[in-house]
């Protein structure tokens, strides 16, 4: 809620670029926040998955070809932004994505670190 220039409460919904104000918004909140609750509970009902369902062999391979320089363009980046259903895998991801790429000494060290964690498993 904010403060119009006359004093009085108005409120504003804003979506996006999108600013809407007064009734229209008051009349508005309802069916966004409708919207959200249904996406929200088709996502718990259909399962529908914020994590992708790797193996540490999978993990493996994206640390081996960091190292090596062989993966493609975007396989470093798909590796560290998606997060792994396995804790154990999702926190060796984690720790890889602070690793700066090109690689240097000491990321070339976190990641050989990582890759024997990963075998470990």
């Amino acid at each position: 809620m904010t403060t119009a220039s006359n004093g009085r409460p108005t409120f504003r919904l804003a979506v996006g670029r999108w600013h809407i104000g007064g009734w229209r918004a008051i009349l508005l909140a309802p069916l966004v926040i409708s919207i959200i609750l249904l996406i929200a509970l088709a996502e718990r009902l259909f399962g529908l998955k914020t994590s992708a369902d790797r193996t540490a062999s999978d993990v493996e391979g994206y640390l081996r070809d960091s190292l090596e320089d062989t993966g493609r363009n975007w396989d470093w980046d798909d590796f560290t932004s998606i997060k792994i259903t396995d804790p154990a895998l999702d926190a060796i991801r984690e720790e890889a994505a602070w690793v700066d790429l090109p690689l240097t000494d000491g990321g070339r060290a976190t990641l050989n670190e990582l890759l024997k964690q990963v075998r470990a498993l």
